[in-house]
């Protein structure tokens, strides 16, 4: 798309296009879908290539609410429509080919740690979903994300030393709001642990090997879940348990083998997921030399956006409690009409479902838990799925896990956090082999392409006095 002339760039803003009647401009704009001929104008397509674009699985459609059986009628994912178009100009040149990349295009970082696949991420050479059923603590898992090498015994982390004053610092910080994140605690955790074990010297010379640095910083992570549990305190009783085990103990959950199992594989599959925002923070800070301890916090900051680690709470938020098919399914609509997703659901690696939230919520239902609650929320599920064509993704399968263990809010996404971890320690690891600073370019574009932007700063002519003749 070529840039605008500079005689149109200086006309006066006009009110944006409204796309979708009844609904305010604000949300139109930042919507994230587009109407049939919107996409027609980004694409610059006639409509049969459009319909063969849907047909062929590369854009995702949507029935509009209360107008179906025809094509004009539905809405169309921004960000596929955005996928198809870079691609379509990446013959140009290698600078849309790059620009492309950056938007879920073309691999940019080559890794051996983990593939997407249609049946989920792929550690090394082994499906996420079948370590997750074959029994192995999620210790093993971590540790085989690190090194490439899985262990068949069960590995037991040693005690950690924890610092003494951590636990203060995280009380102090609990008391500045009335109610703060879990990420925000595990993120000021990873702060103060950094601080306490030192510089890179400092650590060389008490001989930390980066194993144990990353184990003693996710024990110090699951720790700091001890604030989503009744004792709201930086819970250390029963370290040197599997994580898993420990997460049933600290939520006060029966340590049943079904209930473990659950825990286990949940920390497994959310391990890791390749290049996505947060992950790509912590190889960037790691290409920069950064510490463990920086390039994880780093990555948690990033996490903390609601769309990527608090995609858990805004899941929570649309089943809230008794999540009543009825109303969730109008929350559900709701945003549709908006032009916005619904969080959680629909990921675009997963066109026919994510096997990982498939595997939890198969796991949910076997260990029980509080049955009404789960029978709200499959009903929903089902509603949503056939009358929205939203498919739960994993966010959505560890909000229905936690809800059906009868953890409280916010235990998805700390469990998503810690789990993550790992996988962002295995990048870290990764990236400083690969010994080279990752600096992408960026294309100038000029403010003339943005007649807002130019008109916003333009120096008012009736400001200035009149020259009289």
């Amino acid at each position: 798309m070529g840039s605008i002339p500079k005689q149109r760039a200086r006309t006066a803003i006009r009110p944006p296009h409204r796309s979708i009647p009844g609904v305010p401009d604000e949300i139109a704009q930042r919507g994230d879908y587009l109407t049939r001929e919107e996409a027609l104008r980004v694409l610059e397509v006639k409509p049969q290539t459009l319909y063969s674009y849907v047909s062929r699985g590369l854009i995702r459609s949507l029935p509009q609410p209360g107008a179906r059986g025809s094509p004009r009628a539905s809405f169309y994912l921004r960000e596929d429509v955005e996928k198809v178009r870079s691609r379509s100009i990446a013959h140009a040149g290698h600078g849309p080919a790059a620009a492309g990349a950056m938007h879920w295009g073309e691999p940019v970082i080559a890794t051996r740690i983990t593939e997407l696949t249609e049946d989920g991420p792929r550690y090394r050479n082994r499906l996420a979903v079948d370590l997750a059923l074959s029994g192995m603590p999620f210790e093993n898992i971590a540790e085989y994300l690190w090194t490439g090498e899985l262990q068949d015994d069960p590995i037991a982390w040693k005690t950690s030393t924890q610092p003494k004053r951590l636990a203060q610092l995280l009380a102090c910080a609990a008391k500045l709001h009335q109610r703060p994140h879990i990420l925000q605690l595990m993120s000021m955790t990873v702060l103060g642990l950094g601080i306490a074990e030192g510089n890179r010297r400092d650590r060389i010379r008490a001989g930390e090997t980066p194993i144990g640095a990353a184990q003693r910083l996710m024990r110090s992570l699951a720790w700091t879940l001890g604030y989503l549990a009744p004792v709201r305190s930086h819970w250390t009783q029963g370290d040197g348990l599997p994580l898993a085990d420990w997460l049933a103990r600290v939520f006060g959950i029966a340590a049943s083998n079904a209930n473990i199992a659950a825990l286990n594989a949940a920390l497994i599959v959310a391990a890791d997921h390749e290049l996505n925002p947060a992950t790509f923070t912590a190889r960037v800070a790691a290409s920069g030399s950064a510490d463990l301890h920086s390039c994880v916090g780093a990555a948690l900051d990033t996490h903390y956006g609601t769309l990527v680690g608090r995609t858990c709470d805004r899941v929570e938020q649309l089943f809230e409690p008794p999540a009543e098919p009825d109303a969730v399914v109008q929350r559900a609509m709701a945003r549709i009409a908006a032009a916005r997703s619904l969080p959680g659901f629909n990921h675009r690696q997963y066109p026919r479902g994510d096997p990982r939230a498939k595997l939890l919520m198969d796991l949910a239902l076997v260990a029980g838990g509080s049955r009404g609650r789960m029978a709200n929320m499959l009903d929903s599920l089902r509603r949503l799925e056939s009358e929205c064509g939203a498919v739960p993704s994993l966010e959505c399968g560890l909000v229905f896990l936690c809800r059906a263990l009868g953890l409280p809010d916010q235990s998805a996404g700390g469990i998503y956090a810690l789990a993550r971890t790992a996988g962002w320690v295995a990048h870290v690891l990764e990236q400083r082999l690969a010994g080279f600073v990752i600096r992408p370019r960026a294309k100038f574009t000029g403010l003339a392409q943005d007649a807002r932007f130019e008109a916003a700063f333009a120096p008012r002519t009736d400001s200035f006095p009149r020259k009289t003749k």
